[in-house]
């Protein structure tokens, strides 16, 4: 292999045409030095000494190939017969087996989608992956849903349950487990799939994984509400200081986070004179219906009071 195209200088002597080989490029392909004057190769097969670390923007290695993943179809350990028609030596290869080539090529594409679960499972992933854009979430909780729906495939849970519910229950065991405050309402919305069908999905995958999913702490809902009704941070400190003080009289236990943080803020809002913020409002930006911020409302307004 060849280490760069720049032109190098080369003091070796030619008796029989008289060139000094003054100049010489070298070629990227062959792993050859040619003089640039006459076309005389210097020297053969040449080391590449470049970086090993470069990536793509695909994150492909150049000499390695793609990167282990569990959200890549064959984990990124596969083989993959290229499009270049181009040997070992950077020799164009013949006529005939370019046929060959290509029928090599189909086949090495069919054999690794041989059954409905392996086709199952790549439109599944795919999904997986338009989700981290439209949801803003991060490589670690994309590649742990991918975990929980490789191991769903294993158990045999996927038949008769459709790919987007299967998913949407991963992505929302992946966003628990790793404390990504993620709704299943939201996850619905962004899949444009019933509420209802991933609940029951995500039901299923504790029970046959035995998943132990931590219980989402009221304090990032409290952050991610505020700050999309662009409250201050004087009213962001005083509820989660009211809910510390309903943690200490273990007044929340066994509530909804949302519902809590939806009504801690409230109470925030109305003892700082925020009369512009009202529940209405706050039911529409977390999802929490009225009904439910009145009733916490006056349960909590028994320890924590609002004068």
């Amino acid at each position: 292999m060849a280490s760069s195209s720049t032109p190098s200088s080369s003091l070796c002597l030619k008796e029989e045409n008289s060139c000094t080989h003054l100049t010489s490029i070298c070629d990227e392909n062959t792993g050859e030095q040619i003089c640039k004057n006459c076309g005389q190769v210097l020297v053969h097969n040449m080391v590449d000494n470049s970086s090993e670390g470069f990536f793509n923007d695909d994150f492909k290695n150049i000499r390695t190939g793609p990167r282990i993943s569990m959200t890549a179809y064959d984990r990124g350990l596969s083989t993959v017969i290229g499009k270049s028609n181009f040997d070992s030596s950077g020799n164009a290869v013949s006529h005939g087996m370019k046929g060959s080539l290509n029928r090599m090529r189909m086949w090495d594409s069919r054999s690794k989608i041989s059954s409905t679960s392996q086709r199952n499972l790549m439109v599944a992933l795919l999904e997986i992956n338009k989700l981290k854009e439209k949801m803003s979430l991060s490589d670690a909780i994309i590649e742990r849903a991918a975990y929980f729906y490789r191991k769903a495939v294993e158990k045999k849970m996927i038949r008769g349950r459709t790919v987007k519910g299967v998913v949407g229950a991963c992505i929302y065991a992946a966003c628990r487990d790793l404390g990504t405050t993620r709704t299943i309402i939201e996850i619905s919305k962004c899949m444009q799939e019933r509420r209802n069908i991933i609940a029951k999905s995500y039901r299923l995958l504790f029970q046959e994984l035995s998943l132990e999913i931590p219980v989402p702490d009221p304090v990032s809902s409290i952050v991610r509400f505020s700050n999309n009704m662009g409250l201050s941070e004087k009213i962001k400190r005083d509820a989660i200081f009211i809910l510390d003080t309903l943690k200490e009289k273990q007044v929340v236990a066994g509530k909804k986070p949302g519902a809590v943080a939806a009504t801690v803020i409230y109470m925030a809002c109305v003892k700082n004179n925020q009369r512009s913020i009202s529940q209405q409002k706050i039911s529409e930006i977390s999802g929490i219906t009225n009904v439910t911020i009145r009733s916490r409302l006056k349960e909590f307004t028994k320890y924590v009071p609002l004068i």
